[in-house]
């Protein structure tokens, strides 16, 4: 499991050799990889595509994970030095001290279990254990889980109906059907049943204790039958059986038709859902769950689930997941000591995609409430046109699913890894390099996404707004009542120009000035605070101040100042119009202040005081505008670093097309959350000691228990284990028919004391 989180980290010294993720996944990759700081030398052997376990996986497979080398690097976390020294914190040492206690007193459950574990054949099944977690092993879901996925977009597709009549009923708009919930999920149930099954999910451990395995295969099924023998409804659950290329013992349980229908009774238990409720549960008494454990090959298998057909390809010749074109980066990656494997299949993933029936089913919804509001037949036609019209655009522009890929191996300096993603119409532009001239040199993490720009798509939702305006208008205003037909001219008159005066701005000026499409997020800390909030104590020593920013390209400075010209003047027109329709909307006397405007030598800084908040002044909403570029900060000075053009400290070459691009300083986050933590623990000693924190104290060193001066000194010692992980980068770019990103991180043990 740690190899399949670090899989996303990377390093700055290698930068220049990986693709950059788009922004969502490669944020979230980050944050799980750093939390890790293994691997400190490397020294692997590397294995033929053949020698992977992933190898007896069959092609229609869902989905797949794999972990390699578990011991390999087990063995080097353990023997690390940042190993040793959270070893020796107090509260570890304390626990393996009463853990080591309790395995002597007699009685003591865990010392019966410890002499348990001596004996011969429960020895041989823990050397077993230990064999099977070593080298290769992996899970994956058979292609059940396709059907079992179309289940749950079924069932969520009349959850979807169900409220929708709910929140009619009772209105103008009610549908006149039978909008019970549990009616509309139990018909859609009875129309899908062959969608109703239960999934089956695969683990397999590769080992070189063949004997043993088979050994304990028979310890097993002795004791399995003995249990069965007690309980007549498992009389005959038990077998051994040959499936495919293994030997299996399989535990079959069939459902209590009695105990399903009563279940199931309830739940639906309107009587006029007796037909609905038979061809439920003539599919679900068709259904069994399998459990099989067996030996294929060098590997045990371990599958649950609703039956054993899926294990008959497992092992055999041909047909192989591993020989399939998606696993073709992984073959040609063997000459790497891999760690993980990652495969989503294509139909796994378009399970979940809005489909054709979707559609319809939305058209019939909207056509029900059209109906039920006596809407005339031509109008009923049109509302269901212009759903299917938001839809199909929506899905034009949506990705299409395709294979996913996904592999991490050691390095000499940590992890590194590859993502390839086949999927279709993704927005990531990957045409030319990206500019990191404007994330102030040295963030300790910084994002840069450039996506393709499509006026086109923007038009396509003015023209369906209007589409929809001019529909209520002829269709639901001029037969509603006198009070919702004056509340909607109102807004015809009133709001609904503010909006085509922000259409326009949107289409002139915003639209043109961001042509290029990239966009990032920086986050520094060269500011600091000794109290964030006027309500907590004072730090006795600054704290780092934590600033988020968000820079946009520019390809026309003027047209964007303009654009923000233009918003700012809409806000006062907003504020004028909702006190004409409603004078005790909002006090009489406020007013959107007027911002701070600062002209710096990268541009103009506006910025919004938050007197009322309580926060450090330097926190204000901020905004820059440069020749280059434009920055959304919430401290005006970094908006001011920002601005100005800082060639991005980062080693290795970016000077190639990407997509997107990711780097995280680990050290520098450390330094920045250290500081934090100390001043929270040193409140909670306080609140703990006083029963409450008084804003005009101050809270350092002088305010420390004893119990917190020790948490204290551990968590100096945790910190130090954390900067281990130094670093990590990750690029993006567009390869032929798939999006590919490469990553690479960096760790450091501990020096030896």
């Amino acid at each position: 499991m740690l190899k399949q989180l670090v899989h996303m980290m990377i390093t700055t010294e290698h930068f220049g050799s990986f693709p950059l993720l788009p922004r969502k996944m490669m944020i979230t990759k980050l944050t799980l990889a750093c939390s890790l700081f293994t691997a400190l030398f490397i020294g692997s052997q590397t294995a033929r595509s053949e020698d992977l376990g992933i190898g007896l996986i069959p092609d229609d497979a869902a989905f797949v994970s794999s972990t390699l080398r578990g011991r390999e690097q087990y063995d080097r976390i353990v023997a690390s030095n940042a190993f040793a020294s959270l070893k020796e914190l107090k509260s570890v040492a304390k626990a393996l001290e009463e853990f080591s206690k309790q395995q002597t007193q007699p009685g003591n459950p865990m010392a019966i279990a410890m002499m348990m574990m001596q004996m011969p054949d429960n020895q041989e099944a823990i050397d077993l254990l230990k064999d099977m977690v070593a080298t290769d092993t992996f899970v994956f879901g058979s292609s059940s889980w396709v059907t079992v996925s179309k289940l749950i977009q079924t069932i969520q597709s009349a959850q979807r109906t169900s409220a929708l009549t709910t929140l009619t009923k009772g209105t103008d708009l009610e549908i006149e059907v039978d909008s019970r919930p549990n009616m509309i999920i139990a018909k859609a149930l009875a129309a899908n049943t062959d969608q109703i099954v239960i999934p089956d999910l695969v683990w397999g451990f590769k080992t070189t204790k063949i004997d043993a395995a088979k050994n304990q295969l028979e310890r097993i099924e002795v004791f399995a039958k003995n249990m069965a023998q007690g309980q007549p409804m498992l009389a005959d659950a038990v077998a051994r059986q040959k499936i495919g290329n293994g030997d299996f013992i399989t535990v079959t349980i069939k459902p209590d038709p009695n105990l399903i229908k009563l279940a199931i009774s309830n739940v639906l238990r309107f009587p006029d859902m007796e037909e609905e409720l038979d061809t439920i549960l003539k599919r679900v008494n068709e259904l069994q769950f399998v459990v099989a454990l067996g030996v294929v090959k060098d590997h045990v298998v371990l599958s649950i689930g609703g039956g054993t057909e899926h294990l008959q390809a497992i092992g055999t010749t041909g047909g192989s997941l591993l020989d399939t074109e998606p696993l073709k980066v992984v073959r040609d990656a063997t000459d790497k000591p891999l760690t993980s494997i990652w495969y989503r299949s294509k139909k796994f993933a378009k399970a979940w995609e809005t489909s054709p029936e979707d559609i319809a089913e939305a058209k019939k919804l909207v056509g029900a409430v059209a109906e039920a509001n006596e809407l005339s037949a031509e109008a009923t036609e049109e509302s269901e046109k212009l759903v299917e019209d938001l839809l199909s655009g929506y899905t034009s522009r949506r990705g299409t699913a395709g294979p996913w890929v996904a592999y991490s191996y050691m390095t000499d300096t940590g992890y590194a890894g590859e993502e390839w993603n086949w999927s279709k119409n993704f927005p990531w532009d990957g045409s030319k390099p990206l500019a990191f001239d404007y994330f102030g040199g040295d963030p300790f993490a910084a994002v840069a996404v450039r996506a393709k720009t499509d006026p086109e798509q923007f038009e396509s939702l003015v023209t369906w707004v209007s589409s929809l305006r001019e529909f209520i208008t002829n269709n639901i205003a001029s037969s509603a009542d006198e009070d919702v037909r004056k509340n909607f001219e109102t807004f015809e008159e009133k709001i609904a120009p503010l909006g085509e005066e922000l259409t326009q701005t949107i289409r002139e000026k915003f639209i043109p000035a961001l042509k290029s499409g990239q966009f990032g997020f920086v986050l520094d800390s060269k500011a600091s605070t000794t109290r964030i909030q006027k309500t907590l104590p004072t730090s006795s020593k600054p704290l780092p101040l934590v600033s988020p920013a968000i820079v946009l390209s520019l390809d026309d400075d003027v047209l964007f100042r303009e654009g923000l010209s233009d918003v700012f003047a809409l806000s006062d027109k907003l504020l004028s119009v909702i006190r004409e329709i409603d004078e005790d909307a909002i006090p009489s006397e406020y007013r959107i202040p007027d911002p701070e405007e600062q002209d710096t030598p990268g541009g103009s800084i506006w910025s919004f005081a938050l007197p009322e908040s309580g926060l450090d002044e330097q926190i204000q909403l901020s905004i820059g505008v440069g020749k280059e570029a434009a920055v959304f900060s919430l401290v005006p000075d970094q908006a001011k670093r920002l601005l100005k053009s800082t060639p991005l400290t980062l080693k290795g070459d970016v000077s190639m097309n990407l997509a997107a691009a990711a780097i995280l300083d680990w050290v520098a986050f450390a330094n920045v959350i250290e500081p934090w933590v100390n001043y929270v623990i040193r409140c909670g000693g306080v609140m703990q000691d006083k029963g409450s924190l008084d804003p005009d104290s101050t809270i350092g060193p002088d305010s420390e228990t004893e119990e917190v001066t020790d948490a204290l000194d551990q968590l100096t010692t945790i910190f130090d284990v954390v900067r281990c992980l130094k670093s990590a980068t990750a690029k993006t770019v567009i390869e032929g028919d798939a999006t590919v990103t490469r990553w690479q991180n960096r760790i450091e043990d501990l020096p030896a004391k």
